[in-house]
């Protein structure tokens, strides 16, 4: 499997100004990262309407420093116009505009974070862009996060059946009871019947004890499976614990990295 960071863990740092996005991929690269995720909310300059040579800048960074971009992660928002709620075919342009800016970047997987409640809305439109997905060769990786149970979107990867889509689980779905954003402990067993869909993953964290463990995430277990079936799509560190409680974002990442370089090396 290939290891790398999220640039959404240095969302304190990046927020405040203390640090840049080109600073932030740079600092990847010093730990040994082989690749990172970007996110176009935060990393790209006035998304949705990033120019050609932005892209690019990025693309060109992370292609000098021997960085994959593992994953290229959009917000499918529902509030973009002011006048009223998307619509399926604003969507759909959405997706469009994400997929070119992948292809365009290097990346091979796209996230499209998108509140598909009713389920049917998620068919109708990855039904509506698997063409595009396919003609570009870009995978649409929806995101399984914590509260949602492990087999929330296994229903729809098996109906939907295609290499254009499939699975990023976020390690917030195993976290302890208790955790930001958990109800319920789910064993970890259960990411067993996911793994033949996943491409990529979320190692989440909130926080880390004196032994640099993220002591609500079973990274041991969960790496352990991963590493036991062979998975060759990529991790990265996503840290949470800025939204709660900001600290210096270096010092933060280069205990997680480590975290993960621990049990998936």
């Amino acid at each position: 499997m290939k290891l790398g960071v999220s640039l959404y863990s240095f969302g304190g740092d990046l927020q405040t100004g203390e640090m840049t996005v080109d600073e932030a991929i740079r600092y990847c690269a010093e730990l040994g990262c082989e690749g990172v995720e970007i996110i176009a909310e935060q990393h790209l300059p006035n998304w949705p309407q990033t120019s050609i040579g932005d892209i690019e800048h990025i693309r060109d960074l992370c292609k000098s420093l021997n960085l994959e971009i593992f994953c290229f992660s959009i917000y499918l928002n529902s509030l973009a116009r002011s006048d009223r709620e998307a619509t399926h075919e604003d969507y759909v342009e959405m997706m469009k505009n994400g997929i070119a800016t992948c292809k365009h970047l290097g990346a091979k997987i796209l996230r499209p974070a998108f509140y598909c409640v009713p389920i049917q809305k998620l068919y109708d439109l990855v039904d509506a862009c698997l063409p595009i997905l396919e003609a570009n060769e870009i995978i649409w990786a929806v995101e399984l996060h914590a509260p949602f149970p492990p087999s929330f979107y296994q229903e729809a990867l098996e109906t939907i059946n295609s290499p254009w889509f499939r699975l990023i689980p976020d390690f917030s779905c195993w976290q302890t009871a208790g955790a930001a954003g958990h109800f319920q402990a789910n064993e970890v067993s259960t990411l067993l019947p996911l793994l033949k869909y996943t491409v990529h993953c979320h190692a989440k964290a909130h926080v880390f004890d004196e032994n640099g463990e993220e002591p609500n995430t079973p990274y041991r277990e969960i790496i352990a499976i991963l590493k036991e079936h062979h998975f060759e799509g990529s991790v990265v560190a996503e840290n949470e614990g800025w939204i709660f409680q900001y600290k210096p974002t270096k010092e933060v990442v280069k205990t997680h990295y480590a975290l993960l370089e621990r049990y998936g090396r």
